[in-house]
């Protein structure tokens, strides 16, 4: 079987790593696999296996992707398209109407949407109407997570529609971080005062509450250091809020990193900060490398990963006092380490694949 996945671009989120994951999985199964970018640029680029074409509509903006898309479609014959994140998910459906694609179209959403600056104004009545008239019309529709499908139901997606499957997490084997961080302060604490945060300097993370959260615990007199992974717009922002704080010596923002496995290894603890999420696999990640985790109970996702509380601290969103106090308590308690690796292993990139290829070769 020949599967197209579809995507904006490679750049060094959770849901390109996600499809990427998928990418090993269909190709261990036998199949053949185009990855279909309105850009071909990003982060993850060389991270593509050998044997995957890698096919660039030249689309500047989401709309300029769909004669290409529709041209592809025709040419290439693919027996499955799979699509991630609206507005492309839209995008492919038309596009596949258009095309008279004859293979299983299957629309992949990430994130609650409802939470998203893409729910106001004349996107979010786009984004309504899609979910009501046009996203219905693909084979299937997939949340990353029951709480994203049901806030797909919320947004106007008939009853009845939609399925969840999580997303599939792996980290690398390493466990050595790369010589050239040896000297980084945050490498420089024990591993009990080792704080990590993994994910895009973007709204969505709320990063501010959590560099709040760090000065209580600083002020609390615990000796601690936090390595944020990841880059965005918001870096100037947050850098100057982490001097406004003091907390030079405590907060490090470490950039992007393409195997941060080693770093959930050498962590103490791994912090969620989000406003909403989809699936934060970030979590599984952590989980995966026996790391203990602290999560805003926000939506969706840290619940059902977490089992309400069982493997890890949930607190609400936004209390940095809640996050402070739940920082520091995890720190200094004791965890059962393999039980966090088992629940991760519910998430494995192999259990994951063959529920998507059930559903791609319905």
């Amino acid at each position: 079987m020949k599967i197209a996945i579809f995507l904006p671009d490679l750049r060094g989120g959770g849901a390109e790593r996600v499809n990427l994951h998928l990418v090993g999985a269909f190709l261990a199964n036998g199949h053949d696999v185009d990855v279909v970018l309105l850009r071909r640029q990003g982060l993850f680029l060389n991270q593509v296996p050998a044997g995957v074409r890698v096919i660039d509509l030249r689309a500047g903006r989401v709309r300029q992707g769909f004669m290409p898309l529709v041209r592809y479609l025709r040419e290439h014959q693919a027996d499955a398209l799979l699509a991630s994140m609206w507005p492309l998910t839209t995008l492919a459906v038309l596009a596949a109407k258009v095309a008279r694609f004859r293979g299983q179209l299957v629309v992949v959403e990430h994130s609650t949407l409802s939470r998203s600056p893409q729910n106001d104004g004349l996107s979010g009545f786009a984004l309504r109407a899609s979910m009501r008239w046009v996203n219905m019309f693909a084979d299937d529709v997939v949340g990353v997570s029951a709480g994203v499908v049901d806030d797909l139901h919320g947004l106007g997606l008939r009853a009845g529609v939609g399925r969840v499957i999580h997303n599939p997490v792996a980290i690398s084997h390493s466990e050595t971080v790369p010589d050239t961080w040896q000297g980084h302060p945050w490498m420089k604490r024990p591993p009990s005062q080792r704080v990590l945060a993994v994910g895009s300097l973007k709204p969505a993370k709320d990063y501010p509450t959590l560099l709040s959260a760090m000065e209580k615990v600083v002020d609390s007199g615990t000796d601690v250091s936090l390595l944020i992974l990841g880059t965005g717009l918001l870096q100037g922002e947050l850098e100057a809020r982490r001097r406004a704080l003091g907390l030079e010596d405590h907060v490090h923002f470490g950039g992007f990193v393409s195997d941060p496995g080693p770093f959930y290894r050498a962590a103490g603890l791994f912090v969620l900060s989000s406003r909403w999420e989809g699936l934060p696999t970030v979590l599984i990640e952590a989980l995966a490398a026996g790391t203990p985790v602290v999560s805003t109970d926000c939506r969706s996702g840290p619940a059902e990963i977490l089992e309400n509380g069982r493997y890890g601290r949930l607190v609400p969103v936004g209390n940095d006092q809640a996050l402070a106090m739940a920082i520091g308590e995890s720190l200094s308690a004791n965890h059962d380490t393999e039980a966090l690796r088992a629940r991760a292993n519910d998430f494995s990139v192999e259990k994951i694949g063959q529920a998507y290829l059930r559903v791609l070769v319905e």
